[in-house]
């Protein structure tokens, strides 16, 4: 007698998780190439040396952790580092770094990374926060000065923006220079065209979510341009926000993490909608030059809110999903309307204080 077995449909497909690291990590390495490229022709190969080396010493140390990790709780070393893929988050804390960061730093906030930002959770696939984001959290918290010496790069143009509280000014960098990525900053988030052709390749693979980074870039585009235009900027603020910094990069290979957004497309296109409204609102706000780090950290809290939010059928909720992702987008314009206003009232503020100074002086 023969035996036909018909187990209920499932859902199958030729990806697996191990081409879908492999794909990521070879978008990252191409990344990582023209930033050995810009360093060895801007400043010489001494510096894309350094480079090379912390990236050696991130990987190193990830890896070592986990395998002490994986040999305490007896399990199978090898077999473990094959599913959990420590050099994935090696590579985006060292990209995400100046390349005048410590060894020091780099190792120590590796390890953290890996140990509090993973495997305390469980293990690869078990997180709830970035690992790479809560590593780079501890070097700007508990590092920010600890930087190499002998190595110097010019102030980035993220920096110049801060100073000059967000507003375009003759001396800032150009657009051309910001998308193509000649300009000193952190090591694999300055080329936004190059970025943006890695993320489009990742999406076409079906690695990553292309609703995420679309989303995000979009989200923040619109919101700098509203407050560039209430400060006598123009249309290209915008694209100002959206090319330096972490933008373009924390959209491809952060935002877009499987594990650590919503898992529906519609909480999906939410978390990148809050992650560009807090972006711009540390920005314009917050004692920090850049706001993308934090804003990844700060919605990957509130990803268990929104799986809840919007759970059911997409179809039946899709209604009440684009409603709450409109009223999220007014939040944001009306917190850009409410920042310009507050950094307005402050330069007057310093300016009256200025000239009350300078009255008493003359008076005297």
């Amino acid at each position: 007698m023969k035996f036909t077995f018909k187990p209920s449909p499932n859902f199958r497909q030729a990806q697996s998780t191990q081409s879908i690291m492999r794909d990521l990590t070879i978008g990252l390495l191409v990344i990582f190439g023209f930033t050995l490229t810009y360093y060895f022709t801007e400043y010489g190969a001494n510096y894309a040396l350094r480079a090379v080396s912390l990236m050696l010493t991130s990987v190193v140390c990830a890896t070592l952790t986990e395998v002490i990790f994986f040999k305490c709780m007896k399990q199978d070393i090898k077999l473990s580092l094959q599913t959990s893929f420590p050099w994935v988050t090696a590579i985006i804390l060292t990209l995400m770094c100046s390349i005048n960061v410590t060894y020091y730093a780099l190792a120590i906030s590796t390890i953290i990374a890996v140990v509090f930002g993973k495997l305390v959770f469980g293990g690869f696939g078990q997180n709830i926060f970035n690992p790479a984001a809560v590593g780079r959290s501890i070097i700007f918290a508990s590092f920010a000065g600890s930087v190499s010496a002998d190595v110097i790069t010019g102030a980035t143009p993220t920096a110049g923006l801060a100073g000059s509280n967000w507003l375009v000014t003759s001396s800032s960098e150009g657009l051309s220079n910001l998308f193509l990525g000649l300009y000193p900053g952190a090591m694999g988030e300055t080329s936004f065209l190059l970025i943006a052709l890695v993320g489009a390749f990742l999406a076409y693979r079906k690695v990553i979510d292309y609703r995420v980074p679309v989303t995000y870039i979009t989200t923040l585009f619109l919101l700098a341009t509203v407050y560039g235009m209430m400060n006598g900027q123009g249309i290209e603020y915008g694209l100002y926000h959206i090319a330096i910094g972490g933008a373009m990069f924390g959209a491809v290979f952060m935002m877009t993490d499987p594990v650590t957004n919503p898992t529906c497309a519609s909480g999906r296109i939410l978390f990148a909608v809050g992650c560009a409204i807090l972006t711009i609102v540390i920005r314009l706000k917050a004692n920090l030059p850049e706001g993308v780090l934090y804003s990844i950290l700060l919605m990957n809290m509130m990803t268990p809110t929104i799986e809840k939010f919007m759970d059911g059928k997409q179809t039946l909720t899709l209604k009440k999903n684009v409603i709450t992702i409109a009223i999220v987008f007014m939040f944001g314009i009306l917190s850009v309307v409410a920042c310009s206003f507050a950094n307005n009232a402050q330069a007057d503020e310093v300016v009256n204080n200025t000239n009350d100074t300078y009255e008493v002086s003359y008076r005297v």
